[in-house]
């Protein structure tokens, strides 16, 4: 049986990128990831133009007092031509009039006669010049990189709007067992509501395109008929993991001719994960019990996702702990805690695989190699993060 870090080293041996894409225009294109190299098309800025609203002059001429010969407005293509001891306004934007090296501000200008005195002016000043940010056939941005709101502004000044994304992988979720009711139904006393499909969901949201599947009660018929859905390429249950009597989705899967990856995890908490495929579509069996099953979530089946998205592995962050540490051993084990600083702050709550509140309330994870027994106060170790920070301040009214 594998550690979760064997498990992972294997998992990159088995599954291989899927490597299709699928075109996007702009305003879907957020969250994407490139599917091709982009090269610069236009020269930005594609032309040299004013950074802000003043005069151009040519330097060598400031201490004269310059004839305005008119206004260049943002959007105004004709050529102009600056003579000696002569100036142009300019708007923000707007073309630099030829001979014209630098811009005096407005409110830096002293006006003579209705002539510009212009012996605040600046050598080089507010000029954007030609393809100063992004040159024709540079470039731009890698294949592999994540589509940002900064990206689509910079594809829309290129004129590019429709694009190649690499193709979003399908996952369907459900959870399974006959004790769970939705989370908008009324649960008797000895009901619980199905709080991992909604976690799981949004874990993954930003991975993948995935739609929730709802309960399906411990049946074998229920789970082949769910099976026999090609729509994914990965399908994720939370419960049915383990041994119990009623846990039928092994059973379930070998009949409909899915052969194991990996069948258990030598990890607490994540011990009962199994992955198996067929044809083109995965299975991912994670635990029941919540933190178990959350848990997994994020060390597996994202890391799952990057390897059919052709990416690395997540990476962990290293730290140093701010206390000692003890565990038992002959497994991975986990501390939950807050990265803080370069500082790996444990915390001091106890946890167990039916919680919830060590997911709310810490950012990192720490995995411990199966031989770890004692980790040392300041010893650097490698912690996995899985919250954003907890913490926003709130202005009073």
């Amino acid at each position: 049986m594998r550690d979760i870090f064997a498990t992972l080293d294997f998992l990159k041996e088995q599954i291989k990128a899927k490597n299709e894409f699928q075109r996007v225009n702009l305003t879907q294109a957020l969250g994407c990831i490139l599917y091709e190299d982009i090269f610069v098309k236009k020269n930005l800025p594609a032309f040299d133009n004013s950074a802000l609203d003043g005069y151009a002059l040519n330097y060598t001429h400031k201490n004269e007092l310059l004839e305005i010969k008119g206004s260049i407005l943002a959007g105004d293509k004709n050529d102009y031509i600056i003579e000696k001891n002569e100036c142009y306004k300019i708007m923000t934007g707007a073309k630099i009039p030829q001979n014209a090296n630098t811009i005096l501000m407005f409110e830096e200008a002293l006006l003579e006669d209705e002539k510009l005195n212009a012996k605040n002016a600046k050598e080089n000043n507010a000029i954007r010049f030609k393809g100063e940010e992004a040159k024709l056939g540079e470039l731009l941005f890698k294949k592999g990189q994540k589509i940002t709101s900064g990206l689509i502004a910079m594809l829309a000044a290129q004129g590019i709007y429709e694009l190649k994304v690499v193709k979003k992988m399908r996952v369907g979720i459900f959870s399974s067992g006959d004790e769970l009711v939705e989370p908008w139904e009324n649960a008797d006393e000895y009901s619980i509501y199905n709080a991992n499909a909604f976690g799981i969901y949004a874990i993954l949201q930003d991975y993948a395109d995935v739609e929730y599947l709802g309960l399906i009660k411990d049946d074998l018929n229920a789970y082949k008929k769910l099976l026999e859905n090609k729509e994914f390429d990965m399908l994720i249950s939370s419960g049915g993991a383990s041994v119990g009597e009623a846990d039928f989705i092994k059973q379930a899967l070998l009949e409909c001719d899915f052969s194991p990856i990996f069948e258990k995890v030598n990890a607490k908490l994540c011990k009962h994960v199994k992955l198996f495929s067929k044809s083109d579509m995965l299975f991912l069996a994670l635990p029941g019990n919540p933190l178990a099953s959350l848990v997994s979530t994020h060390i597996f089946a994202k890391n799952i996702l990057n390897l059919l998205y052709g990416k690395e592995l997540l990476e962990f962050d290293k730290a140093r702990l701010t206390k000692d540490l003890n565990f038992k051993g002959q497994r991975n084990d986990f501390a939950f805690g807050k990265l803080v600083d370069g500082y790996f702050k444990p915390s001091e709550a106890k946890f167990g695989s039916g919680m919830l509140k060590p997911l709310c309330e810490n950012t990192h994870i720490l995995i411990t190699q199966i031989d770890d027994t004692k980790l040392a106060k300041d010893q650097e170790v490698k912690v996995l993060k899985f919250n954003r920070v907890l913490h926003y301040p709130i202005l009073n009214d």
